[in-house]
Order: structure tokens, then C-alpha cells, then sequence
């Protein structure tokens, strides 16, 4: 697919529809943050921080990228749910968090 055609199946209503039934089917919870508590559990490992977490599934993710697969476009069987950090990570993505920049002390004029 072209830029062009992924932006176009991205605007689709098909897509937007698509996309509200796979976050109400993945209950808006993230799968990869679900997965890794789930094999923390069995595996009896504790986890710390936000990685204890199951954090909002905000993002639908094709497992098989839609510009080499578009007829898995639509399929539920090729989308989950994810965060934004685990979608970034999934995509090798270096997710940088906001980092708010100290104000500089200026100058004191007296």
C-alpha cells in the first residue's frame, strides 16, 4: 500500500467502526501490558512500578502490518489493543517520555 491508501483506510468509516469493536472487545486494556502480569503470574516473578499495571488500551495494532497485508485490514484475528508505549515498542519505537525542562534561573537585577 501507498502512503496515500493508508491514510485513506485509516480516514474509512470502516476502520472507525472496526476500530470502537476491537477496544470493546480487549475491554480498553491493553494486551501486552495483560500478557506480561499474566506470564509474571506463572511464572511466580514480581513486578514493580508501572509494569505492575495494565494500562488503557488506547491504540489498535495490526499484527501484520497493514501495508504488506491489506486484506487483513478489517480481520479481528490481526488487531489488539494497545497503550501507546507498548504500541511504540512494538513498532521499535524509541518512546521518550515528557520531560518537563527545569526553568533556567535568570538573572537577578536589582
Amino acid at each position: 500500500m501507498t502512503e496515500k491508501e493508508v491514510k485513506q483506510f485509516y480516514n474509512s468509516s470502516a476502520w472507525k467502526h472496526k476500530r470502537i469493536t476491537i477496544l470493546d472487545r480487549d475491554l480498553h486494556e491493553c494486551q501486552d501490558c495483560r500478557a506480561r502480569l499474566r506470564e509474571a503470574a506463572r511464572s511466580g516473578a514480581r513486578l514493580a512500578g508501572d509494569r505492575a499495571k495494565i494500562r488503557r488500551g488506547i491504540e489498535v495494532h495490526h499484527i501484520k502490518e497493514l501495508r504488506e497485508y491489506p486484506e487483513l485490514g478489517l480481520e479481528d484475528d490481526n488487531l489488539i489493543s494497545l497503550c501507546t508505549q507498548c504500541h511504540n515498542i512494538r513498532h521499535g519505537r524509541n518512546p521518550k517520555r515528557f520531560v518537563r525542562k527545569k526553568k533556567l534561573v535568570s538573572d537577578e537585577k536589582w
